[in-house]
């Protein structure tokens, strides 16, 4: 997976002892595969894990990486597609656009700091990891920071850096939604937003959840299966979920994970056991994205059995998922997947037309 979450799981799992390199997008203008924050990891025998292109420059990352090896320096590289004489040119690739790649290895010092951006991560929270990419002072290049939400230092990969409390000030002032470009006494620090994975809840684990669960993980989603009935939401059927729960709804309404999920998708094809879940998730703190299976009829009867009131009813997506045809369990679990990434990460889009899918009870 490309994700940056399972990215550093696997690395933690890593020997100290050995030699990894790193590749990051730091900047970009025009049109780009990956933004700022994009990462890929080189191990000590030259294989590449994750992705800062959509494959094109990984291979010139890793060979870049051999140098860095051989110099000790880190390299801020420019893969320019519109520079005829430029190796991102030289592909074909045709994408109008030019990203700025730091390629630097991997000292205990960046272990650490990774080590907890994936701790934060596993918590649920948000991060900002800043990168010297241009210095005029060489060994500044490759130096990294931490920061949390409120632009506190949390890590720091070069002690001698110390910021003053106006610099601090001027930071947290500028902390972007995404990736910014901030200068510093003339050390130029790529600003990039980390955010964890999305949680995804799959409330009914029949057969038709798989798919949903498959295509989720495979975007590196944390997905939990949760089911209740005998029979339901088999371990076996779901191997690629976070986690799989068997217990009623209304024992979860106090769980600190359910509380903090980014998204639920409610596929029971049962009314009372749906009604039961609206019950419990109209109390919550409002996710990112709430859909239900079935017609709007149907979902205006749960609603009613539910108790909920109109604002909520307004917010749960039914019928769930875009108009993008097809009956196959994938089909639909592709529909309800895009109109959930759009309302998490593109909320502009998610006015398109829905899927009118009578689904079922």
């Amino acid at each position: 997976m490309n994700h940056l979450f399972h990215l550093l799981q696997d690395y933690q799992s890593q020997s100290d002892d050995e030699d990894w390199y790193c590749g990051t997008v730091v900047t970009k203008s025009g049109s780009s595969y990956r933004r700022p924050g994009a990462m890929m990891l080189v191990s000590p025998l030259g294989k590449s894990h994750g992705m800062v292109s959509g494959g094109c420059l990984e291979s010139d990352v890793v060979h870049r990486a051999q140098r860095v090896r051989q110099s000790g320096e880190a390299a801020y590289v420019i893969y320019d597609t519109e520079d005829e004489d430029s190796f991102a040119a030289s592909l074909g690739l045709g994408c109008n656009g030019k990203i700025g790649v730091l390629i630097q290895a991997v000292r205990p010092s960046h272990r650490a700091l990774l080590q907890t951006l994936y701790q934060r991560m596993q918590d649920k929270q948000e991060s900002y990891l800043l990168q010297c990419y241009q210095s005029i002072q060489k060994d500044r290049v490759g130096d990294w920071m931490l920061l949390d939400q409120s632009g506190h230092i949390l890590a720091n990969t070069n002690p001698a850096l110390e910021f003053s409390e106006l610099e601090n000030n001027l930071l947290k002032s500028r902390l972007p939604e995404t990736q910014s470009v901030l200068m510093i006494n003339d050390n130029y620090w790529s600003v990039a937003k980390i955010l964890p994975p999305v949680n995804l809840w799959v409330l009914g684990g029949g057969l038709d959840a798989q798919p949903m669960v498959e295509m989720a993980a495979t975007l590196g989603w944390l997905v939990t299966v949760v089911d209740h009935r005998t029979g339901y939401a088999r371990e076996a059927y779901f191997a690629k979920a976070h986690s799989v729960i068997h217990l009623h709804p209304d024992q979860l309404a106090d769980s600190p994970e359910f509380q903090s999920a980014d998204a639920f998708v409610c596929m029971t094809h049962n009314k009372n056991i749906d009604a039961a879940w609206m019950r419990v998730l109209k109390d919550i703190n409002r996710p990112g994205y709430i859909s239900i299976l079935g017609p709007e009829s149907r979902k205006q009867e749960v609603m009613t059995m539910a108790g909920a009131d109109q604002n909520f009813s307004v917010q749960v997506r039914g019928p769930a998922g875009f108009a993008i045809g097809g009956d196959l369990p994938e089909s639909i679990a592709l529909s309800i997947l895009s109109e959930c990434h759009a309302a998490i990460f593109n909320s502009g889009a998610v006015g398109l037309e829905t899927a009118q899918m009578d689904l079922g009870a």
